[in-house]
């Protein structure tokens, strides 16, 4: 194909946008705290190679282009980061939406400045006429800088957050502090889970119910709590366990903002933050 007289070869657009949304994807995680697999974030890359392809079309006007480019972020999002609560979606959809603008702005910026041969750029897609060589080299720079970027950046950021909540549960609500960690993706049917340790349960959780939790012979014997009950399997350092726990809501004091959870028992005793004391554990909740 040619635009405006440069010849423009699909496999080399496709090829370089794909590298781009690469680099994109994982600022984008990095920015909104998010954790994607290999998988996830090579079929958004890919997602983004092929949607670069709507520099085939004819101009766009800004406003037709910005909802396109709305779209296509949404969707790789999804794509990459599978299906996440409203607010959360549309978060991360924005912030990978503003650094594509970016990048697509500092590559006009270098068209501009540096006039490189081979260069175009419509309907905010670039190209550059690389040879197989040069697209393997960008790779391998690009995979370099993107994990010195992670490493500079996770460097400085806190490496312990915790948040105040009101968890309800059994009729009863307690305040309660846990840890933020953002390594953890530990799940039952959906809803996060909060790991907690005894004192955070004790006067919210019958008697019956912590002993249904703490011995698994009990949850295993007829009683009120057995169909409610919820088994989360669970992987540590330390091995495999099976932990149990009951559905939950929890309420974020800073904000009001409500999530369904299972609150399950741990046997671990949580250490203080900053001389605050933790009563459990649980993984990015937006």
């Amino acid at each position: 194909m040619t635009l405006a007289g440069q010849t423009i070869y699909l496999d080399v657009l496709v090829a370089l946008n794909l590298m781009l949304t690469w680099a994109m994807l994982r600022c984008t995680a990095l920015l909104g705290h998010r954790h994607a697999g290999r998988g996830r974030i090579a079929a958004g890359s890919l997602a983004g190679g092929a949607a670069a392809l709507v520099m085939l079309l004819p101009g766009l006007s800004p406003a037709v282009l910005t909802v396109v480019r709305l779209a296509v972020a949404a969707g790789i999002v999804l794509i990459t980061f599978g299906r996440q609560p409203g607010r959360s979606f549309v978060r991360l959809t924005l912030t990978f939406f503003l650094v594509s603008v970016l990048f697509a702005g500092g590559m006009i910026a270098v068209a501009a400045l540096l006039a490189p041969p081979g260069m175009a750029v419509r309907n905010g897609v670039v190209y550059f006429h690389l040879s197989a060589v040069w697209l393997t080299a960008a790779a391998v720079a690009g995979c370099a800088a993107a994990k010195g970027f992670s490493w500079l950046f996770e460097k400085r950021m806190p490496e312990q957050l915790t948040e105040r909540f009101i968890v309800r549960c059994c009729g009863r609500e307690a305040a309660v502090r846990l840890l933020i960690d953002t390594g953890n993706r530990l799940t039952c049917f959906g809803r996060p889970v909060a790991v907690v340790g005894l004192q955070a349960v004790s006067g919210v959780w019958p008697d019956d119910l912590v002993n249904c939790c703490t011995s698994l012979s009990a949850a295993a014997k007829p009683g009120r709590w057995r169909g409610k009950l919820r088994m989360v399997p669970c992987r540590t350092a330390a091995g495999e366990r099976l932990l149990a726990g009951i559905e939950a809501v929890l309420v974020r004091q800073r904000d009001g903002a409500a999530f369904d959870c299972v609150l399950a028992l741990g046997e671990e005793a949580f250490s203080p933050v900053a001389g605050e004391r933790v009563d459990g554990v649980v993984g990015p909740l937006d």
